[in-house]
């Protein structure tokens, strides 16, 4: 008797947004899929472009910027992004944010893409605590979070309108201490 062929698990990268992939985020931002639990504006694929072009990686490396992209990719596959803004670099505290394309969701990605992250972040960067926020309803955004290792603190009322209706949002963060002990790397 053969045994079952086993798929292999597909290969997730990170690349830093570039001003090209400006269509592509205009098209994530408007699938049904991705605008569900987040109220993303529609916004022109020329204001996408600029906002691209103005970062500038090296300096999330220096202690610097504000806000820095990534293109998810499966396979080569743009996938999604993820966006990191840093609200404090004199306590390094930053708040990550992400999504996926339909097509590739609730396949694992997602937590892959943010353990690459997370792990560059918290060994290359003066950041110590990364916050994350998402819908009270978004169950698979919570399973992301809690598999990479981030804590539910609490739970923020209203913290956003979506849809005419305000909505609850659950509070995350990870410490770069608890992350380095968790990977045995303190």
């Amino acid at each position: 008797m053969a045994l079952p062929e086993r798929q292999s698990s597909p290969q997730v990268t990170l690349r830093p947004a570039a001003p090209r992939d400006a269509d592509l985020l205009r098209q994530w931002r408007a699938e049904a899929s991705v605008r569900r639990y987040q109220p993303l504006n529609e916004l022109p694929t020329a204001q996408l472009r600029a906002d691209v072009a103005s970062q500038r990686m090296a300096d999330l490396y220096r202690g610097r910027g504000e806000k820095f992209q990534w293109i998810v990719q499966v396979d080569g596959q743009p996938a999604g992004w993820i966006t990191l803004v840093v609200s404090n670099w004199e306590h390094g505290l930053a708040e990550v944010g992400y999504a996926l394309s339909t097509v590739f969701q609730s396949r694992g990605v997602m937590s892959d893409a943010l353990a690459i992250l997370l792990d560059d972040l918290f060994h290359n960067t003066l950041l110590e605590r990364v916050e994350a926020r998402c819908a009270v309803e978004n169950v698979g955004s919570q399973r992301v979070l809690e598999k990479s290792g981030f804590e539910r603190e609490g739970r923020l009322q209203g913290y956003f309108k979506l849809r005419g209706r305000r909505v609850d949002n659950f509070l995350y963060a990870l410490l770069r201490e608890a992350y380095l002990s968790q990977r045995g790397r303190g």
